[in-house]
């Protein structure tokens, strides 16, 4: 026999150990239908392991993927899963908003009429700058008026300082003690009087609240064109920076470094704005979602507001667009009764509501605003008394204010000790003695008071006689 007549045989032979591998087994079946050699060397093995007891390999063949099925189920299957979340989280969000509600304060904002602007009311309250402190004084004011159809808006900051009546108390006082007096709902109160606009929203966030969104952020990324060491606020590098939540605390309250804030309250306000639309900038970018809940729970737990989060986010975007103008309520600083004020010029400040209230507009800011405390340093007659007992306090002081560019100072020892840092100054020199107050390094509010008898014996315009409150 030839080879394949052999292997038919051998086949043949086996047929009733092989019958039923032969009729399923369809490499068998290839094999007997092709007569080749090769084929049947195919059957002869695979006989050879059934005979042994070993099993045949698992031959896998690729599933199909069903896409009827897949269409039929898994798209509704998706559908209902994303509802599903998209019900949670507005829930959730819900949840949320309901935390930062003040029902009496809501009730003192005016409603807003088809057709006018829609203005919002920022508060930020320095409550956490001293820890287990609970009363809380109006640091940051800023009115914001968005025009009907949304395409433009305006920001007034107000001075913290500014001398104004506070709404159900006599006489006058600093706008910032409104807060203190009454908090919010107060505040709301005092700024409507102050300017004769309708307040229709309120946003509130206090120190430790600013700093913990700040956080929840990851930083702010800011340009800072000088470094900043704020003996009460504390200090920002220069430079290229991503603030953390103690930096932009310190960016937007310092006012005592004369180097990177010569204009004091004035050039604080407009880091704040500057601060605020870096912010607002980074909120807009983030798309980690695990960082947008971080951030919604730091607004929702340190945040007071009648405004829904996409409300928030809507009045985000208008402080952050290109068509917003910003400006400060234009005054003077001065002593007045001892105290340091923000004396408003009341026929500038009409003429910017004017324009704030109908189109949403105001006047650019002075350029030389922010160097005014600059201007007449080199004017001024100062004379430097140690009345803290330091031991060559009063030279040091000198020294300093001779490097602003004050005329050379000359010192002298009190002939008492003082508590409080004092400032004294001739009748028409308040705005003189508040630029020097300013200037102090070592003290944050010293008394100002008015003695010509004082300032005559000295020969000076102003005396600053320091206190044990002086901090070297």
């Amino acid at each position: 026999m030839g080879s394949n007549q052999n292997m038919r045989f051998y086949a043949y032979s086996h047929l009733s150990v092989t019958k039923r591998i032969f009729w399923f087994d369809p490499i068998m079946r290839f094999g007997w239908k092709h007569s080749s050699r090769k084929s049947w060397c195919k059957i002869e093995v695979i006989m050879k392991m059934y005979s042994e007891g070993r099993e045949r390999p698992t031959k896998y063949r690729r599933r199909r993927i069903r896409w009827r099925w897949m269409l039929k189920w898994g798209v509704p299957a998706f559908v209902l899963l994303l509802a599903l979340l998209l019900v949670w989280g507005f829930v959730w969000l819900k949840g949320k908003e309901s935390k930062m509600k003040i029902p009496a304060v809501a009730r003192a904002l005016d409603s807003k009429k088809g057709g006018q602007p829609d203005t919002t009311l920022i508060i930020g309250v320095d409550k956490g700058s001293v820890p287990g402190e609970e009363e809380s004084r109006a640091d940051i004011l800023m009115l914001v008026s968005v025009n009907p159809d949304g395409e433009k808006a305006a920001v007034i900051s107000i001075p913290r300082d500014t001398r104004t009546r506070i709404s159900g108390y006599k006489g006058y006082n600093k706008i910032n003690a409104s807060h203190a007096f009454g908090g919010a709902e107060l505040t709301i109160d005092t700024v409507r009087e102050f300017t004769g606009l309708p307040i229709n929203h309120f946003v509130e966030i206090d120190f430790q609240g600013f700093k913990d969104i700040v956080n929840a952020l990851g930083g702010v990324k800011m340009h800072i064109d000088k470094a900043i060491h704020d003996k009460y606020a504390g200090d920002v590098p220069a430079g290229d920076v991503t603030l953390t939540g103690n930096q932009a605390l310190t960016l937007v309250r310092a006012r005592h470094d004369v180097h990177s804030v010569p204009g004091g309250d004035l050039d604080r306000i407009k880091n704040q704005r500057d601060f605020l639309q870096a912010m607002l900038s980074t909120v807009s970018r983030q798309r980690n979602p695990f960082k947008v809940v971080r951030v919604v729970n730091a607004v929702s737990n340190d945040v007071k507001t009648d405004l829904s989060f996409m409300r928030m986010l809507g009045l985000g975007r208008k402080l952050r667009g290109g068509n917003l103008q910003m400006s400060t309520v234009p005054g003077v600083s001065r002593v007045m009764g001892g105290a340091w004020y923000y004396i408003v010029n009341t026929t500038e400040f009409q003429q910017m509501i004017d324009s704030f209230k109908s189109k949403q507009e105001v006047l650019p800011e002075k350029e030389t605003l922010a160097d005014t405390s600059n201007a007449g340093r080199s004017g001024v007659k100062v004379v430097v008394l140690n009345g803290s007992g330091v031991k060559g306090l009063a030279t040091t002081v000198a020294r300093q204010l001779t490097r602003l560019g004050y005329p050379p100072v000359d010192v002298d020892n009190s002939s008492s000790r003082y508590d409080k840092t004092t400032l004294y100054y001739a009748g028409s020199d308040s705005s003189k003695a508040g630029a020097v107050a300013a200037d102090l390094a070592g003290v944050n509010e010293p008394v100002l008071e008015s003695s010509e008898n004082i300032t005559s014996s000295y020969s000076a315009q102003v005396v600053v006689v320091l206190g044990s409150d002086y901090k070297r």
